[in-house]
């Protein structure tokens, strides 16, 4: 940069001319780069996984009109419902959407079976329903059919060759979600320990990652810190730890020296490390399933409402911060995040808890308060993807407004070249 000053006459005050268009450049400039830093760190979003396995749930259009009333504006659902899906149409809602396990196999056999299955359950509904997402399976690496491991990626691959020739493949994405089980039992904590079992991480996770990769697609992950709280008994995981709880004190991880506030970021960074073992630390984590069931059986360690609403609402203040905190070992990056779950679900195989992680009973009463907004405050208009950045309009990463960023650097050249000619003089840049 080139400042300009003509000669100053000793002792006759400050003649001097500034370059105004030295200081509009030096203001833009200093704007532009605040504007790259905003637009590379983007907000996360929230949403909410809607299961179906009761007798009792509202209809398709309620459950749409309840998560338009609520702010949700992203929806993940175990299967290709035609009713649901036709509800969403220019609902603003996007939705997330499962192939069933049941029929992967003939899905990976058959090009032509994936190319039915997006005819039928795809094409139909677009563009009205914001479709997103097509997951492939549920869980299937450490699920109850071991046979439909080697059939994963296959059908993957078939379903997205089927989108690629509808010409969908860059606004859909193929994925599949994991339990947190994929980890190795023995090397998942501290975080950087973090490895994937051994049975899978070359032969079924290698090549899952690279094609996750390759169609720049994310790896989605249940994050349950509730079910590690209760196997744990309270030994070595305290409640405010699982909880986000502002007491906690947390915990360390002695070969990178980074600290954990929460159960939530070491697990998430104990898959990071993972990924990373196997080459991939470019892939964006989505955490498909998080939540805290409001009830159980005796034996159900802290399965409370107030454990349900505390860890709900934290996890929304956590997730939905902006600028994001990230983790200990992302530092800054946005994690979208879907709860676990809508409503209860009162057919729900298992034990009790199963029945009870919603977030709504299904007469669509709140079974605790949840607000999806940064400030948990109910904001009509305001959705969960862009409630962190809808009063960010003129501000900056620590909340200061742009406009007083351009005063102030004003005042400051202002002092510096007219009122403090002689400093300027000494200092001048050529």
């Amino acid at each position: 940069m080139r400042v300009e000053l003509r000669e100053i006459s000793p002792g006759r005050g400050s003649n001097m001319a500034i370059s105004m268009g030295v200081i509009s450049r030096m203001i833009l400039y200093s704007l532009i780069f605040i504007a790259n830093r905003e637009a590379a760190v983007g907000a996360a979003s929230i949403g909410v996984n809607y299961g179906r396995i009761a007798d009792n749930l509202p209809s398709s259009n309620q459950v749409v009109q309840l998560l338009v009333s609520q702010n949700i504006d992203k929806v993940k659902i175990y299967d290709a419902n035609a009713e649901f899906l036709q509800a969403l149409a220019n609902s603003g809602v996007s939705v997330m959407m499962m192939v069933p396990n049941e029929l992967i196999q003939s899905i990976a056999s058959s090009p032509s079976q994936a190319q039915v299955w997006i005819n039928s359950n795809v094409l139909p509904y677009l563009p009205n329903t914001k479709i997103t997402t097509i997951m492939v399976g549920n869980e299937i690496l450490t699920g109850a059919d071991p046979t439909l491991i080697p059939q994963l990626l296959p059908a993957m691959k078939n379903l997205y060759n089927s989108l690629e020739a509808a010409g969908l493949a860059q606004r859909i994405k193929i994925t599949t979600p994991h339990a947190l089980n994929v980890l190795d039992p023995n090397s998942s904590f501290p975080p950087s320990s973090g490895a994937f079992q051994p049975s899978l991480a070359s032969s079924v996770m290698q090549p899952l990652l690279d094609f996750l990769a390759q169609t720049q697609s994310v790896f989605m992950l249940d994050v349950y810190p509730y079910f590690a709280y209760k196997a744990d008994n309270g030994q070595h995981i305290s409640l405010d730890y699982a909880l986000f709880g502002t007491n906690s004190t947390g915990q360390d991880d002695p070969n990178t020296g980074l600290h954990y506030f929460n159960l939530f970021d070491a697990q998430m960074d104990a898959v990071y490390s993972a990924m990373s073992k196997l080459n991939h630390s470019d892939l964006q984590i989505v955490v498909s399933e998080t939540g805290w069931p409001s009830a159980g059986a005796a034996d159900d360690l802290g399965a409370t409402l107030d454990n349900a609403a505390a860890y709900n609402r934290n996890l929304l203040r956590h997730v939905l911060a902006n600028p994001p905190p990230g983790t200990p070992l992302k530092p800054g990056v946005a994690i979208d995040t879907y709860i676990f779950e809508l409503f209860n679900e009162d057919l729900k195989p298992g034990d009790l808890i199963e029945k009870n992680f919603g977030l709504f009973y299904p007469n669509m009463t709140k079974v605790t308060y949840v607000s999806f907004s940064v400030d948990g405050s109910t904001s009509p208009g305001i959705s969960a993807s862009n409630a962190a950045s809808s009063n960010k309009r003129l501000t900056g990463h620590n909340g200061f407004c742009l406009l007083c960023l351009v005063w102030c650097m004003e005042q400051i050249l202002w002092n510096y070249l007219v009122l403090r000619p002689e400093e300027s003089v000494r200092h001048a840049i050529h």
